[in-house]
């Protein structure tokens, strides 16, 4: 998994604290907005959502969605992901990673999918 490095933890790694530790205190806390887009966007993301309906996704850096046979567009709004993929509905998740490293959508409190983080293809 290549994760890029936020200001943020190029200042930590800085003074001495590297990007791995900075990460490891965001394990079980949501992200922020910018935290999801560091960690995201521009790499692919296999997982499930509730029902175990699976997906695999491209998240290119200037936000659109690529999947297999279908396309749409994603958004930061405040500390959430939202994906709109053309209908009348976008859906918004909060993020945050497991103890695996795995990130986990989170809609209100509960886990609602989780996806393995890749780099695109």
């Amino acid at each position: 998994m290549r994760l890029s490095v936020s200001l943020a933890s190029l200042a930590l790694i800085v003074s001495g604290v590297s990007a791995g530790q900075a990460l490891a205190q965001t394990v079980g806390e949501r992200l922020t907005g910018n935290e999801i887009r560091e960690l995201i966007w521009g790499h692919q993301v296999q997982g499930a959502m509730a029902g175990d309906q699976a997906y695999s996704e491209i998240y290119l850096p200037n936000g659109e969605i690529v999947g297999d046979g279908y396309s749409g567009q994603a958004s930061i709004e405040g500390d959430t992901m939202c994906f709109d993929y053309g209908g009348d509905d976008v859906s918004c998740y909060g993020v945050r990673l497991d103890d695996d490293g795995r990130i986990e959508w989170i809609e209100e409190d509960s886990v609602v999918g989780y996806g393995d983080i890749s780099d695109a293809p």
